[in-house]
C-alpha cells in the first residue's frame, strides 16, 4: 500500500505570503500608475520643448531674413531711386561722349549714394546691388560702384519670369566680385534675397538683390548642440555643406509644421524625434531633430528612479511581511518547539524562559507546558553544548592547516587595496586567497602531486608578494620530472609558513627560494630564506 503524503503550507508561510502579495499588488498598482502618467507629462513637456526649439529657431531666421525683406522693400519703392534708376536706363550701355560718361558716373555715384541711407549707418546687410536688364549692375556696401555684370548671369534668375513680381531667397553661395576685388571676403559664403523692381507702369526695370552673410543667417542655429537642418526647394541650406544630400527629404516635405516624426540617425543609426517648421519670410523649412535617448533622457531618469523605488518596495514589503508573520508565528513556533521536546530525556536544570505573546490562549498553553519547556531546555543546552564542541574541533583543524593571521592579514591588505582604487591587484589577492582556502578545505584526497603543492607554495608566497610588496623576493625552481609525483597534502606549507614567520625578522629586502632535484631515483625539496637561522648549538643538537 502507498502512503499518500500531503505537503500543506505552515501558518506562517500562508500569513506571509498573503500580506506580501497584497502589499506588493497596491505598491505596484501605486508605482505602475505612477510611472505611465509621470512619464506621459515627460515625454509630453520633451516633445513640446522640442517644438518650442523648432519654433525659436524659425522665429530668429525669419528675423534675419525679415531685415534683408525690409531693406529690399525700401529701396524698390524709394522715389528717388527710381528717378534715378529711370535717369540711368535713358543713359547708354557704353557712352560715347566725356560728358555723357561723367553724367552717367555721376547718376550711378548717386544711386549708390540713396542705397547707402537705406541701409543705414548701422549696416543690417553688407552689400545691396541694382541689376539692369541691360547687363549692368550698381551696388552699394561692400562693393559701392558700378559693374558690367549681368542679372541673367545669376544662377536663381536665369529665368527673370520667374522672379517677376515676387521675392526669392538664394542658396548659400560665394561672390567672384567681392572676391576679386577684396580679398578680406576670400571664402565668405553669402545668402541673397532678390526682388524685381518696376516702374510706374509697372514694367520691370531690374531686380534688386540683398545679401547678407551665411553665418548671420544662420548663426542662431550654429548656437544650438542639436541637430537643425534648413531646406530650401528641397535642397540643404544650413548645415552649409555643397555636397550634402538632403537627409530625410520625403518626411520633411510630407509633414504638417509641428508634427513629431520618429526619424533614422544617419551616422550611428539611432533614432531621432523631429519636428518641422516653416518660415513665414521664405519658402525654407527647418528640422529640428534630437537623439531619443538625449530628448528623452529626462525620462529615462525618471525610470530608473521607479526601477530603484521598485527595488527598495520590494524590500521593504519583504521585510514588513516577514515581520507581521513572525509577530502571530513566533509564539506558535516557540510553542511547537516545547511539544517537540516531550521526548528528550532532560532534566530541569535553569530557569524556565517565559514564551512572549500579547495572545492569552497562548499564555493558558503556557501555563500548561512549563514542565516540559524545562525538559526542552535542558535538552537544548546539551546539543549547543555538543555543536560548540564539534565547531571548536573543526576550528582547531582549520587553524592546523592555514595560520588565521594570514587571513586577517590578507583581508586587511585588500580592504587598503580598495581603498586605493587597485582593481587588479584585489582581483589577483582575491583570486590566489581563493584558490587556497579551496585547496585546504578539499577532502577528495589527502595525497596530492608536488605540481599541486608547488602552486599553493606559489599563491600563498604571491598573496604575501602583494602585501610585502618590493619587501619580498621569491622564485620556484623544481624540475618538470618531480611535479607529477605524489606528495602528502600539505607537506610543503608549514615550511613556508615558519619561513615567513622567522625570516621576516631581519630587515628586508627578504627571499624565499624553494628549489627540486632528481638525482639517482630520489628527490630533494629544499626550502632556503635569509633569515637568522637556528643557533649553532641547536643546530648541533638536531643533526
Amino acid at each position: 500500500m502507498t502512503e499518500v503524503r500531503s505537503r500543506k503550507r505552515s501558518v506562517r508561510s500562508t500569513l506571509f505570503s498573503s500580506y506580501l502579495l497584497l502589499i506588493l499588488v497596491s505598491g505596484s498598482f501605486f508605482t505602475v500608475f505612477s510611472y505611465f502618467y509621470t512619464a506621459g507629462v515627460l515625454r509630453r513637456m520633451a516633445i513640446r520643448s522640442l517644438r518650442d526649439l523648432a519654433s525659436t529657431m524659425t522665429d530668429a531666421l525669419d528675423a534675419e531674413l525679415q531685415k534683408m525683406n525690409y531693406v529690399s522693400i525700401n529701396v524698390t519703392f524709394s522715389g528717388r531711386f527710381k528717378q534715378l534708376v529711370a535717369e540711368h536706363l535713358a543713359f547708354s550701355v557704353v557712352p560715347q561722349s566725356p560728358e555723357e560718361r561723367t553724367r552717367k558716373y555721376l547718376n550711378s555715384a548717386e544711386i549708390v549714394a540713396v542705397m547707402q541711407d537705406i541701409i543705414g549707418p548701422f549696416k543690417p546687410v553688407p552689400q545691396v546691388n541694382f541689376y539692369d536688364l541691360r547687363g549692368e549692375m550698381v551696388g552699394a556696401g561692400v562693393y559701392s560702384q558700378s559693374a558690367p555684370l549681368s542679372v541673367f548671369e545669376v544662377p536663381w534668375l536665369s529665368n527673370l519670369d520667374r522672379a517677376v513680381g515676387t521675392k526669392r531667397f538664394s542658396a548659400p553661395h560665394t561672390d567672384a566680385l567681392l572676391e576679386r576685388t577684396f580679398p578680406l571676403y576670400n571664402g565668405r559664403s553669402y545668402v541673397s534675397l532678390y526682388r524685381t523692381s518696376f516702374d510706374e507702369y509697372r514694367a520691370p526695370i531690374g531686380v534688386i538683390e540683398v545679401k547678407q552673410f551665411t553665418e548671420t543667417i544662420f548663426r542662431s542655429l550654429a548656437a544650438q548642440g542639436i541637430g537643425i537642418v534648413v531646406y530650401g526647394g528641397g535642397d540643404i541650406l544650413y548645415p552649409v555643406d555643397p555636397g550634402a544630400s538632403a537627409p530625410w527629404p520625403e518626411a520633411v516635405r510630407a509633414a504638417a509644421d509641428g508634427e513629431i516624426l520618429a526619424l533614422k540617425g544617419r551616422d550611428n543609426g539611432g533614432r531621432r524625434i523631429a519636428t518641422v517648421s516653416s518660415c513665414t519670410e521664405s519658402d525654407w523649412r527647418i528640422l529640428v531633430s534630437q537623439e531619443e535617448r538625449t530628448l528623452l533622457e529626462p525620462l529615462n531618469r525618471f525610470t530608473r528612479i521607479v526601477f530603484s523605488f521598485s527595488l527598495v518596495l520590494f524590500g521593504a514589503a519583504v521585510l514588513l511581511a516577514s515581520r507581521l508573520a513572525r509577530r502571530l508565528t513566533t509564539p506558535l513556533k516557540a510553542m511547537h518547539q516545547v511539544i517537540s521536546g516531550l521526548d528528550w530525556d532532560a532534566v530541569s536544570a535553569g530557569a524556565r524562559p517565559e514564551l512572549e505573546s500579547d495572545l492569552n490562549e497562548l499564555e493558558q498553553l503556557q501555563l500548561a507546558f512549563k514542565n516540559m519547556q524545562a525538559k526542552l531546555q535542558q535538552s537544548m543546552d546539551e546539543v549547543l553544548r555538543a555543536r560548540t564542541h564539534e565547531i571548536q574541533a573543526t576550528m582547531l583543524a582549520l587553524q592546523s592547516q592555514m595560520d588565521p593571521h594570514f587571513i586577517y592579514n590578507m583581508l586587511t591588505t585588500i580592504g587598503v587595496m580598495a581603498e586605493d582604487g587597485m582593481r587588479e591587484e584585489i582581483s589577483q589577492s582575491v583570486e590566489h586567497l581563493t584558490h587556497l582556502l579551496r585547496y585546504i578545505a578539499s577532502g577528495k584526497s589527502s595525497v596530492v602531486t608536488i605540481g599541486e603543492e608547488l602552486e599553493y607554495a606559489r599563491r600563498y608566497l604571491a598573496c604575501m608578494k602583494i602585501r610585502f610588496r618590493d619587501k619580498l623576493a621569491f622564485d620556484i625552481r623544481v624540475p618538470l620530472s618531480l611535479l607529477p609525483l605524489k606528495v602528502p597534502k600539505l607537506i610543503i606549507q608549514p615550511i613556508i609558513e615558519n619561513t615567513m614567520k622567522y625570516g621576516t625578522r631581519e630587515q628586508p629586502p627578504w627571499h624565499v627560494a624553494i628549489e627540486g632535484e632528481d638525482r639517482d631515483g630520489r628527490f630533494w625539496i629544499r626550502i632556503q630564506d635569509d633569515g637568522p637561522g637556528f643557533e649553532p648549538r641547536r643546530l648541533a643538537e638536531l643533526t
